[in-house]
């Protein structure tokens, strides 16, 4: 099934994911193909992570991974990330059966577009740090609150939102996670394009009614459903991170096997083989982690939070080093539009930083490790 898999993807993006055709689909009003996004609930990729009883294809962590090390090395803007493997998470390890029946299917077919939204102004990547409030109602509950950078937002159907009902800010417990369809009366988006083209929303929650039926989890234990899916889109992030530095680190020696300066390549010059190397032991590093976790863990439905948080630390520092590292050997030339050297470098820096960078998760990892 891997091979497959591998095989299909690859010809997927050969055929339809050239430099200039991402271009034009960034460009685009909707930012993305959903004649893509059909194609892919075609070939089975939407079900990958899903058990066979909610009509996926119950595939393993290692399996997703692959698919999006190779998203990340042709620049793919269809909100996989964000729907698969945010809110597709939250829905899949939801202990509400029935309303994961209603909505998983859906998602894998590509007729609804859930997203995630929990990070807040301060919350700054902690997802227990919820001000949005929910206060039970005669009907079921009220939201109100904001969220920031709420990933593919312009673009979905519903939002899974996290808000407190009982505790103080940064708690744990007293969390819930509703699932608010875009169009419900009180829900505004206000969209934005994010720096590497990607689509993002600040959504407003104000007097927004729900049932308690559209609650994802148990009374007040959201929170472990939320970190659950969380932890899931970081290893997503890491291997998208993965297949763009791998292509970056191709596409720099490359490029300095060719410019001449003083009748000479560049890569010539002694100076830049050491700044090469350094990219390439970074790379190095950044796989070396990645492999080692998706050996340890990749057979399993969830991967263990400490090692999560230490591949996301480990890949954003890698990253950031690889695309800084890419742009300077690049030169000027490397920050132009027409070149896709810059766009990478973008998407490294934003998936660095997503959900928290490297000091975030370094933290995140030494408190799960310690038990505080």
């Amino acid at each position: 099934m891997r091979a497959m898999l591998d095989d299909s993807v690859d010809k997927f993006l050969r055929d339809h994911y050239s430099f200039d055709a991402g271009r034009r689909l960034v460009e685009s009003t909707a930012g993305y193909s959903p004649a893509h996004w059909q194609q892919f609930a075609e070939l089975g990729w939407l079900g990958i992570p899903f058990a066979e009883a909610d009509d996926g294809l119950g595939g393993t962590v290692a399996d997703t991974l692959g698919l999006m090390r190779r998203f990340g090395r042709a620049l793919v803007v269809e909100p996989y990330l964000g729907v698969v493997g945010l809110a597709g998470q939250a829905i899949a390890h939801s202990s509400h059966a029935q309303l994961k029946a209603s909505l998983l299917p859906g998602l894998i077919a590509g007729e609804i577009l859930p997203v995630l939204a929990w990070e807040e102004m301060q919350s700054r990547g902690n997802p227990a740090y919820v001000e949005t409030r929910a206060q039970a109602t005669a009907e079921g509950w009220r939201i109100d609150g904001e969220k920031i950078t709420v990933l593919n937002a312009p673009q979905a159907t519903h939002v899974i939102v996290s808000a407190r009902s009982a505790g103080e800010i940064a708690d744990n417990a007293g969390m819930e996670l509703f699932v608010v369809a875009m169009d419900t009366p009180g829900v505004t988006v206000e969209g934005f394009e994010t720096v590497d083209g990607h689509r993002a929303a600040r959504v407003r929650f104000e007097a927004v009614a729900v049932t308690t039926a559209q609650r994802l989890n148990a009374e007040g234990a959201g929170g472990a459903l939320l970190q659950r899916a969380i932890d899931a889109g970081c290893l997503m992030i890491a291997a998208e991170a993965l297949g763009a530095m791998e292509t970056l680190l191709d596409k720099t020696i490359a490029y300095t096997q060719t410019r001449k300066q003083f009748g000479m390549p560049i890569a010539g010059f002694q100076v830049l083989q050491h700044r090469m190397v350094d990219m390439y032991i970074a790379l190095t590093n950044a796989e070396n982690l990645f492999e080692q976790t998706v050996a340890e863990h990749g057979d399993k439905a969830t991967v263990p939070a400490p090692a999560a948080a230490l591949l996301k630390a480990g890949i954003s520092q890698s990253a950031r080093y690889i695309g800084q590292q890419a742009i300077q050997l690049h030169g000027g030339i490397g920050m132009t539009d027409e070149l896709d050297v810059g766009h990478y470098f973008k998407r490294l820096t934003a998936l660095s930083l997503l959900f928290g960078g490297a000091d975030t998760h370094l933290k995140r990892y030494w408190r799960a490790s310690s038990g505080r």
